[in-house]
């Protein structure tokens, strides 16, 4: 295309606020109406970019490596994977990303567009919702292993850029690290209300356990054999979409890359199940939701690799897997549920430069979005003690 011959005849920018998703990013609708060789034409696009704020919030959100990460993943590891494994992970085709000093920016498609929807649900998803993010998930985290395994060299040279985005630095700002503090505090009490069961001891252990959660986090998500894989980081309702055919979801499409890394696979299955679903579909149809995966894994990882799925692949080895990772979905669960339940219907640049008092935050964390939160939390507490008992893991000794 010739860029001299291109006349723009209109320009038009929608805002998109907190009641479509929980955002830290401002995130902008635009519509570009051009002529090219005497034809109307019109190009729909995605902007994210960082809301004003001082160097000190920039860091401490760790803006710089997300949109490295973000980026990196359109540009190269994205493309890259679906090439080597021969399938389209639909995501939003990229056009442009800057950072410079303590702003970003990241500019797609506008993959609503093309058809694609989030799900109306923020937090409760449908069980067919549900199994079709298993199936997605699987066939990510299938390239991701048969890549490694075919040629750990190609996989090391595609993602040695991704930067720590969330457990950098022991380091953390004072009212995320009372966030977290009273998140811990409100599910072990809420655990103590609602499901009896959980013993004494394990909720002691567990607080111990999430106390120190920087260090916690980051022992957690680093690579360690055999599961090791790319994962997107922050698979959720807020960060995929659908498309429908008279109400029912039939396919789906990630976005929001800032978050990618290489980790075990059970970091992204445990967020996505603790944040996307309530216990009513989570855990009456666990065993359909995780066996959906665990198929899907197999299929994929033996379709593009072209060898039968190791052993660690079983489904018993990965709900073992899967169990040492409830702890993280627990303790990031307990600081944003609550605001999928009572949005704030803030701005990002509200949220990220608001103040508060300890009690202010204690108050929200501790009470905002009321029963449901709690019995959420207590379900989740009440599943990793059962599965933990049922399949002989040891959560406490990561």
């Amino acid at each position: 295309m010739d860029v001299d011959k291109i006349q723009v005849t209109d320009i038009s920018v929608e805002f998109i606020g907190a009641q479509e998703a929980f955002m830290l990013t401002q995130c902008y609708r635009a519509r570009i109406a051009y002529e090219y060789e005497g034809a109307a034409e019109e190009l729909k696009l995605f902007v994210k970019k960082t809301p004003p704020m001082p160097q000190e919030i920039f860091d401490a959100v760790s803006f710089k490596a997300l949109f490295s990460n973000e980026i990196l993943a359109y540009e190269k590891i994205i493309p890259n994977l679906e090439a080597f494994a021969g399938i389209n992970f639909n995501t939003a085709r990229f056009y442009f990303g800057h950072l410079q000093g303590n702003a970003a920016i990241v500019i797609t498609e506008d993959f609503g567009s093309k058809g694609w929807q989030i799900a109306k649900a923020r937090y409760n998803l449908s069980l067919d919702h549900t199994l079709l993010a298993m199936k997605y998930l699987a066939r990510l985290h299938a390239a991701g292993f048969a890549l490694l395994h075919k040629d750990k060299q190609a996989f090391q040279a595609l993602t040695k850029d991704l930067q720590e985005s969330r457990y950098g630095s022991d380091d953390i700002h004072y009212r995320w690290a009372l966030t977290l503090r009273y998140g811990l505090e409100r599910a072990v009490k809420s655990a103590k209300d609602f499901q009896r069961n959980v013993p004494q001891e394990f909720l002691e252990k567990l607080q111990h356990l999430l106390m120190k959660p920087m260090p916690y986090g980051r022992k957690l998500v680093r690579p360690k054999d055999p599961f090791v894989t790319l994962c997107h980081g922050d698979y959720l309702r807020n960060n995929v979409a659908y498309k429908y055919d008279a109400g029912k979801p039939i396919d789906i499409m990630m976005f929001d890359l800032q978050t990618l890394r290489v980790s075990s696979p059970m970091l992204d299955l445990t967020i996505f199940l603790a944040l996307s679903t309530l216990a009513e579909v989570r855990q009456k149809h666990f065993k359909d939701i995780f066996g959906t995966y665990c198929q899907q894994l197999k299929e994929g990882y033996e379709k593009f690799a072209q060898r039968p799925l190791p052993g660690f692949l079983s489904y018993e080895s990965l709900i073992k897997e899967y169990i040492a990772f409830l702890p993280h979905s627990i303790l990031t669960t307990s600081t944003f549920l609550l605001d999928l339940v009572a949005p704030r219907g803030l701005s990002s640049e509200e949220m990220l430069n608001a103040e508060a008092t300890d009690e202010e935050i204690f108050e929200e964390i501790m009470f905002k979005g009321g029963e449901l939160v709690d019995r959420e939390l207590a379900h989740q507490v009440s599943e990793l003690y059962d599965l933990s008992m049922e399949h002989n893991v040891d959560v406490f000794s990561v």
